[in-house]
């Protein structure tokens, strides 16, 4: 998938978010304001005492499409000043003065509606009755007010919490992806280096060296495209590479692979096993005069592939650059980049073998 197409499924997946939102919006817009306003009519009809009329049911209406109105209305007002990124002290005072706008408001169109449509009621323009109206909107206009900012404020911390997750995830990303873009060059700098010997000395054996280096270089940067690989996969990469140190080190080197069918088939990063390979090679085998044996086992347990590898020699990290060499670097800081503390690493030393354990969740 393209750049372009992930940016295009992305803005779709945007407009989406935001016409489902817009939706709720006006679900409750509509289903809370004609809700409040039956309460309202069940209230004229029982502690009234106002007859069951059309005028009673026009007055709801009138209402409805008020109550509506008006609070959008704020909340256009609301979106356009932005007062919704403004901090919270900041905020409150602004609220209650929109509250008590929007309360003015319909309080100033109720008090000659209902004295219009409800003359028995007896409404006149005195102070106790225009307070008594205006309180009674502020109590609700607040309690819509307080609904609508609340949700707001958890919206966007949701949003704010999913895009911290996407800004750690495209870090490691990028992180893991220059870590897979030194294998490469790593990688072939060491196969080189193994063919080198044997130009000179034997043509035809590096010519088939060069053909095997080929192969290899095809397979891995066809893996490189991938954040996780088959074991059955990177097991034929580190086949092939070995098949190429065996050139250079000859009866010096020997190896086996032991493997269950279950294990073959759990996805690992790719390289990883042929990183630490290596590093064996490179730290133990080729610092000894008779060579050595490299053991590379790997076994599924319940939810977890654990995988070990043995060469001869003894690992101390005091003599080893960086800390541990380029390879035990590289293949920590993959590891962490894409499972966290979900993996572990272990070095162990015996008598005579270095003993590396990985074991990884699947």
């Amino acid at each position: 998938m393209t750049t372009e197409e992930k940016g295009e499924i992305s803005e779709l997946a945007v407009s989406m978010r935001k016409d489902s939102i817009t939706r709720l919006y006006w679900l409750c817009q509509s289903g809370g304001w004609t809700a409040f306003i039956l309460y309202q009519m069940t209230l004229y009809l029982f502690v009234l005492r106002i007859e069951p009329s059309i005028y009673l049911i026009l007055n709801g209406l009138i209402n409805i499409i008020l109550g509506i109105g008006v609070t959008h209305a704020y909340r256009s007002y609301v979106h356009m000043m932005g007062w919704l990124k403004m901090p919270l002290p900041r905020q409150i005072p602004r609220v209650i003065m929109g509250v008590i706008s929007m309360a003015i408001v319909l309080s100033a169109i109720n008090i000659p509606l209902d004295k219009i449509m409800f003359p028995g009621l007896e409404i006149n323009y005195q102070f106790s009755s225009i307070f008594g109206m205006l309180s009674n909107w502020s109590k609700y206009i607040l309690v819509w007010a307080l609904i609508y900012h609340l949700f707001q404020y958890y919206r966007r911390s949701l949003e704010s919490e999913k895009q911290r997750y996407l800004l750690e995830a495209r870090m490691k990303e990028a992180e893991y992806n220059q870590l897979k873009s030194q294998l490469n060059p790593h990688f072939l700098f060491n196969s080189l280096n193994s063919i080198r010997a044997l130009v000179d000395e034997d043509p035809s054996r590096a010519r088939t060296a060069i053909t095997q280096l080929s192969d290899l270089l095809r397979g891995s940067l066809k893996m490189g495209e991938m954040k996780l690989v088959k074991l059955s996969e990177d097991l034929a990469t580190v086949r092939d590479y070995l098949s190429l140190e065996q050139i250079r080190f000859e009866e010096r080197l020997t190896y086996s692979i032991d493997t269950t069918d279950e294990a073959l088939t759990c996805r690992v990063p790719p390289m990883m096993i042929q990183t630490l390979v290596e590093n064996g090679i490179k730290h133990g085998i080729s610092q000894k005069k008779e060579g050595g044996y490299i053991l590379i086992w790997a076994r599924q347990a319940g939810n977890r592939l654990n995988i070990e590898i043995r060469n001869p020699g003894q690992f101390l990290p005091s003599n080893q650059p960086t800390g541990g060499g380029y390879g035990l670097t590289n293949t920590l800081q993959r590891l962490t980049a894409l499972y966290g503390n979900a993996a572990t690493f272990n070095i162990e030393n015996t008598a005579e073998e270095v003993h590396t354990k990985i074991s990884l969740p699947i």
